[in-house]
């Protein structure tokens, strides 16, 4: 139901709701060490390393911040209780140590003297770490043992290391310079004999994670993606076993994630329509409707982080045998904001070429035209889904309904559709979200509407203004890319590998799909929101952008954000994104019920 405009808030009142919003913390479940489950919270204001005792319920915080993603920490073994992670030491830079910590006790230190890079991929064996590093020039695997590390290989395409069992170095990547196929690198520690390997040239084969010499990884080199078992002895290459056929009877669109059991039996969790679900040796374990984000196993327990769009994130204790679960670390909403969040559906509209792109849509149930917020996720390799989302949920607590489309190269489709945006960006996905729009006013879900996006949503934002101008009522673009040339120019060895990848080498479309080559046609008033330190999508190359709009009489506002990177990795990183977002659009774009006017 829709509130009465005597409830409806101002902006002052928006902005103590969001205030509350974004003080909520948001966990993910990462595994289990000998003793405890280990997650990741900005619980306390910066995401950093927490470990539960489940019996006890008793959480502790184990590592100073910023831990920023799940892929800056090694998944835990079972056998000890340290868990090793990179910290960016540089304000947001991404320019990252290793430390290891205690997940029984508040104790963290480095594990290595090494100059700071970028660390995406981490995998442990005891004491010993391989991960991926990358600095300006080199992207590279490198081993840590006793304080020191070593270089154990140079790559020279885009690739992660995924997993590590002191006899071998995993990891998936574009090996084949192919950017729309993925294949695996397998690194023997004792002869240091690099392997490329890939069940069929051309197929897509996700993160492999070892058991023994097993490789365990989602592939669609049979049609659709499967879980499959390599075993590195004998060569051969099966569908991965199952006692129990529920993983089959769902039909997942792809696995979220997945993993080995201490019994070397498989589990997932599995994807479709914005949704998921657990599974362990194919039986399903039962959890509520929404999304799963992480999997542990612990004292004959299955834990899993579960959320919904209108649920923050919670731990929850399933049983395997009797289904029955229970919450160990819950989330509760004030109620002033529960009542104004609202559920979500997933939708299907046709674009400009007659495919079908899925959008998720949250609405304020009058059943009448409202102002509306078209929501442009990032990635682009990624996806809205049925999820505790920050920038989404405060949209709609400001006022307004959503429509957040999955855009061709949207990631829960199949690799046919993701892959569609491999070398066209900013051409058929740009043309879906301006599709979504048009969806909407036509559907009388829209009266007007407004883009919205971060990070490539960002992108799309500026390019949206400046390719279709009277669409949009307004816009809001954080840590947008505004010119793909200087933005190459400035990237590291992964960024620049990621740009060559995205555009499938065509690097002649990089003027042409730059939105800072269509901002003499921008017509509406934007917002830009940009980090002083982020090398994602840096800031020199907006500060132009805005400079060339102040040429052509754009209005325009432009917050350069202090002290911050791309990633948001603390509870005031959420505010500086969110409440000039909102407090622009209520001034420029205010929902129903308020007397100011739209521009």
């Amino acid at each position: 139901m829709t509130a009465p405009d005597s409830e409806r808030m101002d902006t002052s009142d928006t902005v103590r709701a969001l205030e509350t919003l974004a003080a909520v913390p948001v966990r993910y479940l990462i595994g289990s060490t000998k003793n405890r489950i280990v997650y990741l919270s900005n619980d306390g204001g910066t995401y950093t390393l927490w470990s539960l005792d489940v019996a006890a319920r008793s959480p502790i915080k184990i590592t100073d911040g910023p831990v920023a993603s799940v892929e800056e920490v090694a998944i835990p073994r079972s056998v000890t209780d340290t868990v090793f992670y990179a910290k960016d030491t540089a304000k947001g830079k991404e320019l990252h140590l290793l430390y290891r910590a205690d997940s029984a006790k508040r104790e963290e230190s480095l594990a290595a003297e090494m100059q700071p890079m970028r660390i995406g991929g981490i995998g442990m064996s005891g004491e010993t770490v391989a991960f991926t590093g990358a600095t300006k020039d080199e992207l590279a695997v490198f081993v840590a043992e006793s304080g020191r590390i070593e270089k154990k290989a140079k790559l020279d395409s885009l690739a992660f290391v995924t997993d590590f069992n002191g006899d071998y170095i995993v990891g998936a990547g574009i090996l084949t310079k192919d950017p729309r196929s993925q294949e695996h690198f397998i690194i023997n520690v004792d002869s240091g004999e690099f392997t490329v390997f890939t069940p069929r040239a051309g197929s897509v084969n996700k993160p492999p994670f070892l058991n023994g010499s097993k490789l365990l990884f989602e592939s669609d080199y049979t049609g659709k993606n499967k879980l499959h078992v390599h075993d590195m002895e004998t060569g051969e290459t099966s569908l991965a076993p199952f006692d129990h056929q529920d993983l089959l009877s769902y039909d997942a669109v792809e696995s979220q994630y997945y993993g080995w059991t201490s019994e070397g039996k498989v589990w997932s969790i599995g994807k479709k329509d914005g949704e998921s679900k657990a599974f362990v040796d194919g039986k399903e374990i039962p959890t509520p409707r929404g999304f799963l984000w992480g999997l542990a196993l612990h004292d004959g327990k299955v834990y899993v982080t579960h959320t919904s769009l209108a649920q923050p994130t919670r731990i929850l204790e399933v049983e395997p045998k009797s289904g029955r679960f229970k919450v160990v670390l819950d989330n509760p909403l004030p109620e002033h904001i529960s009542r104004r969040l609202h559920d979500c559906r997933m939708v299907r509209f046709k674009s400009f070429d007659g495919r079908e792109v899925p959008a998720l849509v949250v609405e304020d149930g009058s059943g009448s035209p409202r102002r509306t917020i078209t929501l442009v996720h990032g990635g682009p390799w990624g996806e809205y889904l049925n999820s505790w989302a920050i920038l989404m949920n405060s949209l709609v607590l400001a006022g307004y309904n959503v429509v957040a489309p999955n855009y061709r190269g949207s990631t829960g489709y199949g690799e046919e559709f993701r892959k569609l945006d491999i070398g066209d960006p900013g051409g058929g996905d740009f043309q879906d979200i301006a599709a979504s729009a048009k969806w909407a006013l036509t559907n009388r879900i829209a009266s007007e509407v407004a883009i919205v996006g971060y990070s490539y949503g960002g992108y799309s934002t500026l390019l949206a203004l400046g390719r279709e101008p009277e669409l949009w009522a307004c816009g809001v673009a954080g840590a947008p890319v505004a010119d793909w040339k200087v933005s190459y120019e400035l990237a590291d060895a992964v960024f620049k590998q990621f740009g060559e990848v995205l555009f499938n080498h065509k690097m002649e479309l990089l003027g042409e799909r730059s939105p800072i080559t269509y901002v003499k046609n921008v017509r509406r008033p934007v917002c830009i929101l940009t980090s002083v330190n982020d090398t994602r999508t840096p800031m020199l190359p907006v500060l132009e952008y805005a400079r060339e709009l102040l040429e052509h009489g754009g209005v325009f506002e432009l917050h350069a954000i202090p002290d911050m990177g791309h990633l948001l990795t603390s509870t005031q990183d959420v505010m500086d994104i969110v409440l000039p977002t909102v407090t622009f659009l209520h001034r420029r774009f205010p929902p129903a019920g308020s007397s100011k006017s739209a521009r």
